[in-house]
C-alpha cells in the first residue's frame, strides 16, 4: 500500500494533458520485427481439437474474469483445447499487441477506445468478440462539496484520469455527456493520470484528490475513511453500456483460422451466459482463476451488478454497427484518432457472427 501511495504522491497535478501514441508506435516497431502476423495454429479439418494462445491485459480481477478465462471454462464445449498456460496475463496493451503482431500469440483483450488509436496505425488488427459492454466502475467524489460532473471542471477539484485512449478516461466522457455537458475529460483543468483503480483508490484514501474511478465494491472503503455523508457517486459506468473491452486479433489469423476465431470468441460469450446465471460456478471460477482471493463480499457485489447488468459479460451481443459507431465516432471528436475509421476498417464481422450462430445451434 506505501509504495503504490507513494507512486500516487509522486505524480504532478497538470492543468493540460497531451494525448500518446504508444499503442501505434508499438504497433510499428512490432511490425518491424515481423513481416507477417503470423500464427502457430490453424483449422484443422480432421476433426481434432485446436487451441489458441491469448493474452488478456490487467490482472484476473472479478469483474473481468468470466469473458477473461471463457476460453478455458467453455472451449471444450466448441472443440478447442485450452490449458491454463495458453493464456497470458499481461499488464498493459502495448505488450500484448507487441506479441500479437509478432505471432507469438493470436488474439489478445483490449480496451476497445484504445484499441481505435492502435488500429489508425497498424491496419492489420481487428476486433472480433467483445469482452465487455461496461464493467462495475465508478466515478466518485470524496469531496462533500462535490456532487455533480459539473463541478468537475472547478480548478481547485483534483481529478485522476486515466491517458487519452483508456477505457475509464472514455467513462469519464460518458459521464459528462449524460450529465448533459458538452465536454470530454480533455476539458477537465486540474488533473492526474493515475492508470490503476487500485492505485486511484489509494490516492482517495489518502486524501491525495477529490475525484477519481474506482470499482463500485470499494466505494464501502471511502465511505468508512470518510463517511457516507461525504462520498458520492457521481457517475455509474453500467449506466452507459458501449464497447469496454474486446479481443483482438490480426486480419492474417482469422482470415486464416476463421473456424477457430469462431469457436474462441463463441466459448467467451457462452461463459459469459453460463457464469451470469450461476453464482456458484462464479465462485468456483474465481477459486481456479483470480489473481488474489476476493472476499465473499466481493465476489457476490460484482456478480449481481453483472446479473442485473447484461452488456457487463455480453452473451449475445455487444459488436453491433449501433454500438460501435459512436465510440468511433467520440474517438474522431476528441482528437484522439484523425480520421473517421468505418465499422469495417476495425471489426472482423464474420468469425463474430459465426460465434452467434454456433451459440443458437449448441
Amino acid at each position: 500500500m506505501t509504495s503504490i501511495r507513494n507512486r500516487a504522491e509522486s505524480l504532478r497535478w497538470s492543468t493540460k494533458r497531451s494525448r500518446r501514441a504508444v499503442l501505434s508506435a508499438v504497433c510499428v516497431t512490432a511490425l518491424a520485427l515481423t513481416s507477417a502476423c503470423g500464427s502457430d495454429s490453424s483449422d484443422d479439418d480432421g476433426g481434432t481439437s485446436t487451441s489458441v494462445k491469448y493474452s488478456v491485459t490487467s490482472p484476473l480481477v472479478p469483474p473481468q474474469l468470466p469473458p477473461y478465462v471463457g476460453p478455458l471454462v467453455t472451449g471444450k464445449d466448441f472443440g478447442l483445447d485450452m490449458k491454463r498456460d495458453n493464456l497470458q496475463v499481461l499488464n498493459d496493451t502495448p505488450s500484448a499487441l507487441q506479441l500479437l503482431l509478432s505471432g507469438k500469440i493470436q488474439a489478445t483483450s483490449a480496451a476497445f477506445i484504445g484499441f481505435l488509436k492502435a488500429r489508425e496505425s497498424q491496419d492489420q488488427l481487428r476486433t472480433f468478440c467483445p469482452v465487455q459492454g461496461t464493467t462495475s466502475g465508478q466515478i466518485v467524489s470524496v469531496n462533500p462539496k462535490v456532487t455533480t460532473m459539473n463541478d468537475l471542471f472547478d480548478k481547485s477539484v483534483r481529478v485522476l484520469v486515466e491517458s487519452p485512449g483508456g477505457p475509464n478516461d472514455y467513462f469519464m466522457s460518458l459521464g459528462m455527456r449524460a450529465a448533459g455537458l458538452d465536454k470530454t475529460s480533455e476539458d477537465l483543468p486540474n488533473t492526474k493520470i493515475v492508470e490503476d483503480q487500485e492505485q486511484r483508490l489509494s490516492a482517495l484514501l489518502a486524501g491525495n484528490a477529490d475525484v477519481g474511478a474506482v470499482w463500485d465494491y470499494d466505494v464501502p472503503k471511502l465511505e468508512k475513511k470518510f463517511g457516507a455523508d461525504n462520498v458520492k457517486v457521481l457517475f455509474s459506468f453500467t449506466d452507459s453500456p458501449t464497447v469496454y473491452l474486446s479481443f483482438v486479433s490480426s486480419k492474417k489469423w482469422l482470415d486464416d483460422n476463421p473456424e477457430t476465431a469462431a469457436k474462441f470468441c463463441a466459448s467467451v460469450l457462452e461463459a459469459n451466459k453460463k457464469i451470469t446465471a450461476d453464482l456458484d460456478l462464479y465462485k468456483k471460477t474465481i477459486a481456479e482463476y483470480a489473481t488474489g482471493k476476493p472476499s465473499d463480499d466481493i465476489i457476490e457485489a460484482v456478480w449481481n451488478t453483472a446479473h442485473k447488468t447484461p452488456s457487463m459479460w455480453p452473451s449475445s451481443g455487444g459488436l453491433e454497427r449501433d454500438i460501435v459507431e459512436p465510440v468511433i465516432d467520440y474517438a474522431v471528436q476528441s482528437g484522439l484518432i484523425k480520421e473517421k475509421l468505418t465499422y469495417d476498417d476495425i471489426i472482423a464481422e464474420q468469425p463474430y457472427l459465426d460465434a452467434l450462430e454456433l451459440l443458437k445451434n449448441k
